[in-house]
């Protein structure tokens, strides 16, 4: 049913390669910005999960780190 209803809409050939076209475009996007990152801010990034005392995950400890930096 839904090949019979793709087939009533005029230019469906078109979309399957704007697509590529868009994704390939945002692929090589990324791709130059990643390469063109500081490998000092990928050694942050990498250790972002891992680094506990730079953000707190539980709400206290995150309470405590705010209060801890007003006072």
């Amino acid at each position: 049913m839904y090949k019979e209803v793709l087939r009533t809409i005029v230019g469906i050939e078109v979309f399957p390669v704007l697509s590529l076209l868009i994704f390939l475009t945002v692929f090589v996007v990324m791709l130059v910005w990643a390469l063109r990152l500081d490998r000092r801010d990928l050694a942050t990034y990498a250790s972002l999960p891992l680094d506990d005392d730079a953000y707190p995950s539980a709400p206290e400890a995150r309470r405590d780190a705010l209060r801890g930096a007003k006072l």
